[in-house]
């Protein structure tokens, strides 16, 4: 069995961001880190790796500094990896990301059984990724998983609702996102680490690939506006409720 792990080099979830002159975001001195819901997919296909047997393959694309993810997922258990590199520039598109990836699947790993991936990245939220590789590769997808089992040549995945469990199967090969609470990732031992080092990592250059159009374009960024401070009604009189509501008129809350 061979199972590929989709990680992704998101900034730290306690980096400050900040926007350049230009309006782009800032990444000088900002930590990156391993997609927190990336590692729980590494960690279930490790899991699966110990109790079935199964070569485990983490695939990114990002900058130079996606290396540091790619060792972490090496440490965390993953047999190799594959980077694709890029500077990103023009790559905030969700499509064109998929396409990217798909390619290399295609054309390195065809003979997957299992894509394993976080079922959102923390940076921009879009949960976008994975449904459009299932669509490229043609393969089955369950999104949001909380469980999962492989069954002969199928994969049971169980993910929750409005206070219900919905359990749906999938022919492998398939495509799954996990969600926070299928696992608990594993912190990589000291030996680990040092052996993640001699493991392989195949580099790409993103412009050995099949190019592609846009489907979206970023067309600013900005931070919240800060919010202003809150009126205070003092009730002296009985006259507050008539306050409010003067307030709210003139805001047009109501």
């Amino acid at each position: 069995m061979k199972i590929l792990v989709l990680v992704k080099q998101t900034f730290d979830t306690e980096a400050r961001i900040t926007l350049d002159e230009k309006g782009q975001i800032c990444d000088k001195d900002v930590n990156r880190i391993t997609n927190p819901y990336d590692e729980f997919a590494l960690e279930e296909a490790v899991r699966i790796k110990e109790k079935n047997g199964a070569e485990v393959v983490a695939i990114t694309l990002g900058t130079e500094e996606g290396e540091k993810v790619l060792r972490n997922a090496l440490a965390m258990g993953a047999d190799r990896a594959i980077h694709i590199t890029s500077n990103l520039d023009g790559l905030a598109d969700s499509r064109k990301i998929a396409h990217y990836l798909s390619q290399v699947i295609k054309g390195e790993e065809a003979d997957f059984d299992l894509i394993l991936a976080g079922w959102v990245a923390v940076d921009n939220n879009a949960a976008l990724v994975p449904g459009f590789i299932s669509e490229f590769l043609q393969v089955p997808l369950a999104n949001v998983v909380t469980k999962l089992q492989l069954q002969d040549e199928m994969v049971e995945c169980e993910r929750e609702g409005d206070g219900v469990s919905e359990i749906i199967s999938l022919k492998l090969p398939a495509l799954v996102t996990v969600q926070k609470g299928i696992n608990e990732p594993r912190y990589p031992t000291m030996k680990n680490i040092m052996a993640a080092k001699k493991k392989p990592i195949k580099i790409i250059n993103i412009k050995e690939l099949q190019e592609t159009e846009p489907y979206t374009l970023v067309k600013k960024f900005y931070l919240p506006v800060s919010k202003g401070a809150g009126k205070i009604v003092v009730d002296e009189g009985g006259n507050s409720v008539g306050e409010l509501m003067a307030f709210f008129t003139e805001k047009r809350f109501i």
